[in-house]
């Protein structure tokens, strides 16, 4: 079914239901950046493969709102599919409210499905539309009920993040979440985000590509912690240790009914960024909510000494592999083919020689020329160009280990550069130095750095439209807050 298709179709749900427009976004019921297929509509409705983006669909538009990092990429894949390109002027805004609340009636009705949308967004779409007499449904999943063919489910296995890795077993992980239930009076932790799952249970999975994490919900209390995955996914053994360590298990499916028949007076502890609005439903109104940056956020977030350790075994062996990866390519350029593609492959080969390497951590950003001035340019067979010694040669890429995960990027001259290349990257080059050199106070935040990556740009007229930089997980997310 073309894209032209399945926005009719859409349409003629929104009439048979007497809905005005729906709202598709780019997250899935566990918030994840990356996301398994079953969940993405916006993808499958636009054709847009992009990390970031919402689509708007009403009676007489379709839009895609998405930022700088993706507009050239946006521009191609929505071609000849009806839906316009919607440029965001401040990144990871709602601007498509805005446009909602301006082009409707009061008395419209609005579609979003209350499985992929977070608490604390569902609460910033009700706040607009209502201050318009806009209606909000929340409980109707637009795309899914015409989404014929629709993927299932991953059905990967966990397998278990030993912790001569990890630095800290489950049941130490377990005990200090439950000192931070007692020191917030509350009774139950609900967990949601699939890579705090995975780090609080010493568990990884392949359930998401590049994401060694596995579809799941936990609820942690005093008395047990609960792990709802589909159980055919967790081999005999480890869920039989498990067992005796006081874990449970539970289906994926049952955790809205656990929370629905949590006891009178009980007291949940949930981060509303993190948690979906039809799970926010399911506890019952004589429940305490207690809402909050989640606990697992801040132990996740503070590696310990194995973990700090690992981050630096990793760096040197991600080293290893990029120093061979240039030496290879100083010595093959002009003498073998060597095209975007093929110097990928090559470089992750290089890192499959290294201990513990599991897989790269995120599709290569593996762009000559033209293609490194697109954020996140994904290579292909379709757009797969060769390197010559004529150039700029820019390589983002990444590595999964048992001990640790990377992010590497690096730049490199192939034959003659113009000045203005010259010119451009010294000025980036002076922002990376700024920000490395920085002494700052506790307390400092990011954003009061940023202006020292960007000033030297900034001075000659020039930016990025992207952010500096992100925390890395460990053998977990490439981006992690």
């Amino acid at each position: 079914m073309n894209k032209q298709d399945i926005i009719s179709e859409i349409r003629q749900y929104l009439c048979d239901k007497h809905l005005d427009a729906c709202i598709i976004p780019s997250t899935d019921p566990h918030m994840g950046e990356y996301i398994p297929s079953h969940w993405s509509a916006r993808e499958w409705v636009s054709g847009f493969t992009g990390s970031a983006g919402t689509v708007v669909i009403t009676m007489d538009f379709a839009g895609l709102w998405t930022d700088s990092r993706y507009f050239i990429q946006a521009e191609e894949q929505l071609k000849n599919t009806g839906i316009q390109l919607v440029r965001l002027q401040i990144p990871h805004t709602p601007e498509h409210l805005n446009w909602l609340s301006s082009n409707l009636q009061a008395g419209n009705r609005v579609a979003i499905d209350g499985q992929v949308i977070s608490l604390s967004m569902t609460r910033q779409i009700k706040s607009i539309l209502e201050a318009k007499d806009i209606i909000l449904d929340t409980n109707i999943d637009v795309p899914g009920t015409v989404w014929k063919g629709r993927p299932e489910l991953p059905k990967s296995h966990v397998f278990e993040h030993q912790v001569v890795f990890a630095g800290q077993t489950r049941e130490e992980k377990i005990g200090n979440i439950r000192k931070g239930l007692s020191e917030n009076i509350a009774d139950y932790l609900l967990v949601c985000t699939l890579d705090e799952i995975a780090w609080l249970f010493n568990l990884r999975g392949q359930d998401i590509m590049f994401n060694p994490v596995f579809v799941s919900y936990a609820l942690i209390s005093a008395r047990d912690a609960i792990l709802f995955i589909d159980s055919k996914k967790v081999p005999p053994s480890l869920m039989n240790e498990m067992q005796t360590q006081d874990i449970s298990f539970m289906d994926y499916n049952d955790i809205q009914l656990v929370l629905s028949n949590l006891e009178d007076g009980a007291a949940i502890m949930l981060d509303p960024g993190k948690t979906n609005f039809s799970l926010f439903q399911s506890i019952p109104s004589y429940c305490r909510i207690v809402e909050g940056f989640g606990l697992v956020t801040h132990m996740k977030a503070i590696k310990n000494a194995v973990e700090i350790e690992g981050l630096k075994k990793v760096m040197i062996k991600d080293g290893v592999a990029w120093v061979k990866f240039l030496f290879w390519l100083d010595k093959n350029l002009g003498k073998i083919k060597i095209t975007e593609l093929s110097a990928a492959n090559k470089l992750e080969a290089l890192r499959k020689e290294q201990l513990h390497f599991k897989g790269p951590s995120f599709y290569p950003i593996s762009s000559f020329a033209a293609h490194g001035a697109i954020v996140h340019y994904s290579v292909n067979e379709s757009t797969d160009i060769e390197l010559e010694a004529n150039n700029i040669y820019l390589c983002d890429t990444g590595g999964h280990y048992l001990d640790g995960t990377t992010d590497t990027t690096r730049t490199v001259t192939l034959g003659e550069v113009t000045k203005e290349q010259k010119r451009d990257f010294t000025l980036a080059l002076k922002g990376t130095l700024g920000v490395s050199m920085l002494r700052f106070p506790m307390g400092t935040r990011g954003y009061q750095m940023d202006i020292l990556a960007r000033k030297a740009l900034w001075d000659y007229g020039l930016n990025y439209g992207h952010g500096t930089g992100h925390g890395v997980g460990f053998f977990l997310n490439v981006h992690e807050g």
